[in-house]
C-alpha cells in the first residue's frame, strides 16, 4: 500500500496533499505507467481520511492527465504526454514562420518588427527629459471626472453596455461627434460616422476597403511614421509629396496626379505630425480644388483638430467637401487618454456602410462600456471643459518651448517651424556629418531624448531632422530639456 505523509494541521486541504504527493511520485517515476492505484475506499481507510478526499485527489490527477479511471473499476497511472514548461520553451518550435507567413507581413516584420522609438508601445524607463513620445501628460488626465461617467453608466445601463454594441458605434457617441463636427462647419449626421478603435484602426479599415495590390498612396513628406508599415503590408506604392512651410507642395502634388490617381492622399492640415505646420484656408481651398479636378479621395487626419490655441482657426477640408471626396478621421487619444482606443471616420454614407461591414467581420464592434462612458463624459460638458483647460496649459508650454529654443539654440544650421497649436516642433539640421544613430547617442549622453526624423519618411533624406514633443512635459522639464538639447547640438557640430 502507498505511504503518504498527511499533515492534518496544515492549511492545505487533505485532498490537495494527496494529489501533490501522488503527482510527485508519478513525476519521479516511483509510480510508473500502468501502476494500479488503490480503490478509493481502501485507500481512504488506509490513510484514515474520508473517501471523498481520495476521490477528489484522483479527480485532480485525472484532470492533469496523470491517471486514467474506468467507471466501476480501478484507476491506473497512464503514459502522460509532457506538458509545456519553462524548460521546454527554450527548445523552440518546429514551424519555420518565415516560410509560413504572408510574404508582405514578413517584409513588414523585417522592416518594422523592432519599431523605432517613439512609436514603440513599450514603456521604457528613461532618466532624463523625453521630447520623443507624442503622449499626453498623464498628470493632467481628467481621471476623476471620467471615472464618474464610467460609474454612472455601469450603475444605470449595465444591461446595455455589457452586451454587443452596434457595429457603427454607440448612437449617443456618434450623435455627439456629429454635433461637434458641425460646430467645425462639417455637415455630417450620425449615420455618416463610424466609431473605430482609434485612428490607426480607422486607417487599416480604409486600406481594406480601398487598396488593390500596387495601389498608389500619396502621403505628405514627412508624415506620421506608423502609416508606413500599414502601406507596406498592403503592398502600396508610397508617393511622398514634400511639405513646405505653408503645407504640402501643391505643384508637386498635381505633377504626381498627372502620372496616376492614388487611392487617396493622406494629409494632416492642422499641426501636421511631425512638422507642426497648419495650412491656411487658401491652401485648403486649392487642395480641395485639385481633389475635385482629379476625382481624388483625401483622408484628412484630424488627430489634433481641437488643439488650436494660437491665431485664427481654419476650417477643416471636410467642411468644403460638397462632392463627398474627403474621408475625415479623428481620435480622442491625444486630447483625452491614449488608453481609450476610440476614434471615428466621417465619410459619405455609402463609404461608411462598406466600412461598417468590414469592421463587423474584423472586430464586431468597438468596446461598448468605454463608448458609453465617453458619451456621458462629453454630453455632460466635461470634454469641453477639459479642452479649455489643456489649451491654457499647452499654450503656455509651447510659448515657453519656442522662447527657450530662440534663447539657447543659436546655430544657423538649425532651424524650426513655430507651430500655432498641437504638441510638436520640427527641427531641420543642415551640414550634419553624423548618421541618425550617432545623433541619438549624443542626445542620450546629455540625457535628453528626441524623435529622429528618419522615422517620418518613407525613403532616406539627405538632411537631418528632429521632432520635439512637449505633450508629456511640464514647464520646468521643458526648460531643462531645451538646455540639454542645446548642449547636445553644440556637441554635434563640434564633431
Amino acid at each position: 500500500m502507498l505511504i503518504l505523509n498527511l499533515d492534518r494541521n496544515s492549511d492545505i486541504p487533505l485532498f490537495k496533499q494527496v494529489f501533490h504527493q501522488l503527482k510527485e511520485k508519478i513525476d519521479s517515476e516511483t509510480l510508473k505507467p500502468g501502476y494500479v492505484l488503490p480503490p478509493t475506499r481502501t485507500f481512504a481507510d488506509h490513510l484514515g481520511v474520508n473517501r471523498t478526499t481520495i476521490y477528489k485527489a484522483y479527480q485532480e490527477l485525472w484532470a492533469f492527465g496523470y491517471i486514467e479511471s474506468r467507471s466501476g473499476s480501478y484507476s491506473y497511472v497512464r503514459q502522460r504526454r509532457e506538458l509545456k514548461s519553462p524548460a521546454t520553451e527554450k527548445k523552440g518550435g518546429t514551424i519555420n514562420w518565415t516560410d509560413r507567413v504572408n510574404p508582405l507581413s514578413e517584409e513588414v516584420h523585417i522592416m518594422f518588427g523592432n519599431i523605432n522609438y517613439p512609436f514603440s508601445e513599450e514603456r521604457e524607463k528613461f532618466e532624463g527629459i523625453d521630447f520623443g513620445r507624442l503622449h499626453p501628460d498623464t498628470r493632467i488626465f481628467p481621471v476623476k471626472e471620467f471615472n464618474k461617467s464610467l460609474s454612472r453608466i455601469i450603475a444605470k445601463e449595465s444591461d446595455m453596455v455589457f452586451d454587443y454594441g452596434e457595429c457603427n458605434g454607440l448612437y449617443s457617441l456618434r450623435e455627439y461627434i456629429a454635433s461637434r463636427l458641425r460646430s467645425h462647419s462639417i455637415s455630417v449626421s450620425s449615420k455618416e460616422i463610424l466609431i473605430t478603435n482609434g485612428a490607426q484602426n480607422a486607417l487599416d479599415l480604409l486600406m481594406k476597403l480601398l487598396v488593390k495590390p500596387g495601389s498608389r498612396v500619396f502621403v505628405e513628406s514627412p508624415t506620421y511614421g506608423m502609416i508606413f508599415p500599414l502601406l507596406k503590408y498592403y503592398n502600396c506604392e508610397i508617393v511622398e509629396i514634400p511639405m513646405k512651410k505653408d503645407g504640402v507642395d501643391l505643384a508637386v502634388l498635381e505633377s504626381e496626379l498627372k502620372k496616376g490617381i492614388p487611392i487617396f492622399f493622406y494629409t494632416m492640415p492642422n499641426f501636421q505630425n511631425p512638422t507642426g505646420v497648419t495650412t491656411s484656408q487658401e491652401h485648403r481651398e486649392q487642395l480641395i480644388a485639385l481633389c475635385e479636378k482629379y476625382n481624388m479621395l483625401i483622408v484628412e487626419d484630424a488627430f489634433e483638430e481641437e488643439m488650436k490655441y494660437f491665431g485664427k482657426v481654419s476650417l477643416p477640408i471636410k467642411s468644403m467637401d460638397i462632392n463627398q471626396l474627403v474621408i475625415y478621421v479623428g481620435s480622442f487619444s491625444k486630447i483625452l487618454f491614449p488608453g481609450i482606443r476610440l476614434g471615428w471616420i466621417a465619410a459619405d454614407i455609402e463609404c461608411i456602410n462598406r466600412l461598417s461591414t468590414l469592421k463587423r467581420f474584423s472586430d464586431i464592434s468597438s468596446t461598448l462600456p468605454e463608448q458609453a462612458a465617453l458619451a456621458d463624459f462629453c454630453n455632460s460638458g466635461q470634454y469641453e471643459l477639459h479642452i479649455k483647460r489643456i489649451h491654457k496649459i499647452y499654450r503656455k508650454r509651447m510659448i515657453l518651448a519656442v522662447q527657450e529654443m530662440d534663447k539657447k539654440i543659436k546655430n544657423k544650421n538649425v532651424t524650426w517651424i513655430e507651430p500655432n497649436g498641437g504638441f510638436t516642433v520640427w527641427l531641420t539640421m543642415k551640414n550634419v556629418k553624423q548618421n541618425y544613430d550617432e545623433l541619438n547617442k549624443i542626445c542620450l549622453s546629455y540625457k535628453v531624448r528626441v524623435a529622429m526624423g528618419k522615422d517620418f519618411f518613407a525613403y532616406p533624406e539627405v538632411k537631418k531632422y528632429v521632432r520635439l514633443s512637449i505633450s508629456s512635459l511640464n514647464e520646468e522639464e521643458i526648460i531643462e530639456g531645451i538646455d540639454r538639447l542645446s548642449k547636445a547640438i553644440k556637441q554635434i557640430y563640434i564633431n
